[in-house]
């Protein structure tokens, strides 16, 4: 009888380290969900602030009151607007912006009403898990809309 007990509070220490096994896997597989989920959340959000950083040069073409794009105060030659890059800013909530990169293009030249924008965002993204193995790598989102305005 004494030895049936012994037997049984040492399948309790059994107990605890298949517990400890398993609860390594099961945390790196749940915090490797949980950054999974964040860059795509990171990516959703890139995503948007294209789509708005383009529609805002869109709609501010050249005969607009306050016009973006070639020939206005806020372009500066090549790929700069300040005014895209505010309003893409505004829009990238919860991203970090001094890991973001705006460019702003008009493959024609002109903003005028029929010729294109291209909004294109660059974001590094880093892992908040690291020693999962995760490494930092860089998003990008373009966008390319017609001037209406």
């Amino acid at each position: 009888m004494k030895w049936f007990r012994y037997m049984k509070n040492r399948e309790g220490g059994q107990a605890l380290v298949e517990f400890s096994l398993v609860s390594i896997v099961f945390f790196l597989i749940v915090f490797g969900m949980i950054d999974v989920g964040r860059a795509v959340w990171n990516y959703n959000t890139l995503a948007h602030a294209t789509r708005e950083g383009a529609r805002y040069a869109i709609v501010h073409g050249g005969d607009s009151i306050d016009p973006s794009g070639p020939g206005s105060a806020y372009y500066t030659a090549p790929d700069t607007d300040t005014k895209v890059t505010e309003t893409v800013q505004q829009f990238a909530g919860g991203l970090n912006t001094s890991q973001l990169t705006v460019q702003a293009q008009w493959p024609d030249g002109t903003n005028v009403a029929g010729d294109d924008v291209t909004v294109t965002l660059q974001y590094v993204y880093e892992p908040m898990f690291d020693f999962l193995g995760l490494i930092a790598f860089t998003m990008t989102s373009s966008s390319t809309m017609e001037i209406t305005n």
